[in-house]
């Protein structure tokens, strides 16, 4: 309670100083030293920040290397071996090898940085922060320093102001002996907090700036002794199994990427990637006798051809008008007798897109012109058509007649 009132009592002097209606004292030498005092202590708190997000990020990263070991490790041995890998694929035999050496060289390097994330948390972390404590009991001392010199402001303002008004009543003058009292203790105060903190700040902050300095060159040997005792471990693990003598990281991590994007394009190659043909398409291409597996890889449909790709063995149902297309499944085409071929060259009119989605289809755009090579008496089936001298099936229910 009792600082929240010289609160108050101090808040008009510090806005009138502010806005320039009333005298605010200063001393240079002692600014200075609250310069070098604010660097002191941003760059203790950096250390004291780093070190700490250094040492966390070391212990992430062995417990992430720990839990890619044990996920890997259940990835490649299946639950009741109800799959030989060994068997079936022995070019995994080694990986399997591999893998045990690399959970053993995971707890080596963990038991071998123990010693030195210990010296950083002990040697580095722990006396930073003891000297953030310190400086923020000086910071306090300053603190107090700041509200007496406002206090001594405050109180030789109001003085000087009431010795220079003319015409003083009796009451003016007990006024000014009590004003001249309170401003002779007030300078009292700040002088005695001033001079301590300009007598006692600098050997402080020499004694910090003595001790800080081997906290920084011990945190960087350090890290050195991380780096190279994690070196030293990879190169004696990878011995026979990578070539790191290149000692290149952008290279073998551009060989990574590579190889990443060789695998991602292999797996893409796969059928069972690719969206499942029509059953009509299926039946098709069992009488042509095609391989089911044989798309290639620039068949594969995106995002937006999904849309306009059937979900059943027959082709898309019509779409309203302005609506994109959407599909519904109708009578099998066998059940319905194919009309003949008429002698004359029939076209008809593409009403709307269609984007291949299998070996076979024929895509078009709307407004273009068909020419029909074989059609059932159902638009709800798969016709058979040329366009630009390309030959394949399209959905009879995107046309219409020219």
């Amino acid at each position: 309670m009792k600082g929240f009132t010289k609160f108050i009592q101090r808040t008009p002097h510090v806005v009138t100083s502010k806005v320039g209606l009333s005298s605010k004292s200063t001393d240079v030498e002692f600014d200075h030293l609250r310069h070098k005092f604010k660097a002191v202590e941003k760059l203790i708190r950096q250390l004291t920040r780093e070190s700490r997000t250094y040492l966390d990020a070391i212990k992430k990263m062995l417990e992430s290397c720990s839990m890619f070991t044990s996920e890997f490790s259940t990835l490649y041995h299946p639950l009741g071996m109800e799959y030989d890998l060994e068997r079936r694929h022995p070019e995994v035999v080694q990986t399997l090898v591999n893998l045990t050496g690399y959970m053993t060289y995971i707890d080596d390097l963990r038991e071998s940085l123990r010693p030195e994330l210990e010296l950083i948390a002990t040697r580095v972390i722990a006396p930073a922060e003891e000297l953030e404590s310190l400086l923020k009991n000086v910071e306090k001392a300053i603190t107090k320093r700041d509200h007496k010199l406002i206090d001594f402001d405050r109180h030789s303002n109001s003085y000087t102001k009431l010795k220079e008004k003319q015409n003083r009543s009796a009451k003016d003058d007990q006024n000014m002996f009590k004003l001249e009292h309170e401003s002779e203790s007030a300078a009292a105060d700040y002088e005695h907090h001033n001079n301590l903190l300009k007598d006692e700040l600098p050997k402080f902050l020499d004694m910090v700036t003595r001790l800080i300095t081997p906290l920084l060159y011990s945190f960087y040997y350090m890290q050195l002794n991380v780096f190279y005792l994690s070196m030293e471990k990879l190169k004696q693990f990878s011995s026979g199994k990578f070539d790191l003598s290149e000692n290149n990281l952008i290279s073998h991590e551009h060989k990574y990427a590579m190889d990443m994007s060789q695998i991602i394009a292999e797996l893409e190659s796969f059928s069972i990637q690719k969206p499942v043909p029509p059953s009509a398409r299926i039946l098709q291409m069992a009488k042509s006798g095609t391989s089911l597996s044989t798309r290639s890889k620039s068949q594969m449909v995106t995002g937006s051809e999904k849309a306009a790709m059937p979900a059943s063995s027959f082709p898309p149902a019509a779409p309203a008008a302005g609506d994109p297309p959407a599909y519904t499944a109708s009578a099998p085409a066998t059940a319905v007798p194919p009309a003949p071929t008429p002698a004359a060259a029939d076209y008809v009119i593409a009403l709307y897109d269609y984007a291949a989605t299998a070996d076979g289809d024929l895509s078009f755009q709307a407004g273009d012109k068909i020419e029909v090579l074989k059609r059932t008496a159902s638009a709800e089936d798969w016709w058979t058509g040329r366009l630009n001298g390309i030959e394949g099936v399209f959905p009879g229910n995107y046309v219409r007649e020219a």
